[in-house]
């Protein structure tokens, strides 16, 4: 009876054995698929990417044109508004200045002047 139990158990012990190497083998082979499928979504993916920039090249090469044509019309209208601004600025300082002091045709002298006058006028005479 011994012989049978040790014969019944050995048979288990092989069959579990069995089992394992066959989950063993199922499971590399699974993880073998999945690693290969993978491999062709990864590729597919680079190689759509590929297409896809390939049909875009010509419209980021005329978007970045078009932004070098915009710089550029950007960078010369600065320069002539800096030439307007200063011939302006020229302009409104002239008449500011005229505004400041006026000068009147019928009188020779503003209030500035006959100051001077009366101080080169005073300069001259001697105290005795």
């Amino acid at each position: 009876m011994s012989a049978f139990i040790a014969k019944f158990y050995e048979l288990i012990i092989y069959f579990l054995l069995a089992m394992l190497i066959g989950f063993g083998l199922w499971g590399g082979w699974q993880k073998y698929k999945r690693t290969q499928a993978e491999y062709k979504v990864l590729n597919a993916e680079i190689i759509c990417q590929d297409k896809i920039d390939k049909k875009l090249k010509p419209y980021l090469d005329a978007e970045k044109q078009g932004q070098k044509n915009a710089n550029e019309a950007a960078k010369n209208y600065e320069q002539q508004k800096e030439v307007e601004r200063s011939k302006s600025e020229t302009i409104t300082r002239e008449v500011q200045t005229v505004i400041e002091r006026p000068v009147y045709i019928n009188t020779c002298f503003d209030d500035d002047g006959v100051h001077l006058v009366n101080a080169a006028g005073d300069s001259g005479k001697s105290e005795n």
